[in-house]
């Protein structure tokens, strides 16, 4: 079921598949049964839609954070990426605090897939990708890229999902001190 709400192309290849055979059905027999078959198959399409729509799962919460995180790093919003970090996560938000002043971001992205699993508690959640980070040192000048994998682990508070920790492929630290000489 979570597949279907995650998954707008799901719902409708399967609305298409249901339409069709309906529509073959009504093609055939000229019937008003088949005519209202071919409409239901319509409005379930619709309403599957909506419902995909409407219903967040928390797959697709923990990939809006990720999105958010992303969003403020490119924008050099110190602000907006504490947002999206746990209050109890003293080591993420001092990294935050720490690197965030050091660089202009020039381009930050997810870098493509964002494989999220939700613990079945629904109290926490981890997503794996492998983001593109570009940045120049203020200090130096110095040009640098991260492009290695990156595993976020998320905390539920409330309706919230918040960022409570990672593990990055590369030490981030190492890389900022290499740049700034």
């Amino acid at each position: 079921m979570t597949l279907l709400l995650e998954s707008p192309s799901l719902v409708v290849a399967l609305g298409a598949l249901l339409i069709t055979a309906a529509g073959v059905f009504f093609a055939q027999s000229r019937s008003l049964g088949a005519l209202i078959a071919v409409v239901v198959a319509v409005l379930l399409t619709v309403g599957g839609l909506a419902v995909e729509r409407y219903v967040v799962t928390p797959g697709e919460a923990v990939r809006g954070v990720i999105g958010r995180l992303f969003d403020g790093i490119a924008a050099n919003s110190l602000p907006g990426v504490l947002k999206t970090i746990d209050p109890g996560a003293a080591e993420m938000q001092a990294d935050a605090n720490t690197l965030m002043p050091m660089f202009d971001v020039l381009q930050a992205g997810e870098g493509g897939g964002v494989d999220v699993v939700v613990d079945p508690s629904g109290d926490t959640a981890t997503a794996t990708l492998k983001p593109l980070i570009k940045v120049t040192h203020k200090g130096s000048g110095a040009t640098g890229v991260y492009f290695n994998g990156l595993e976020l682990r998320f905390v539920r508070r409330g309706e919230l999902w918040l960022i409570s920790g990672y593990t990055a492929e590369e030490d981030w630290r190492a890389g900022a001190r290499k740049l700034s000489r």
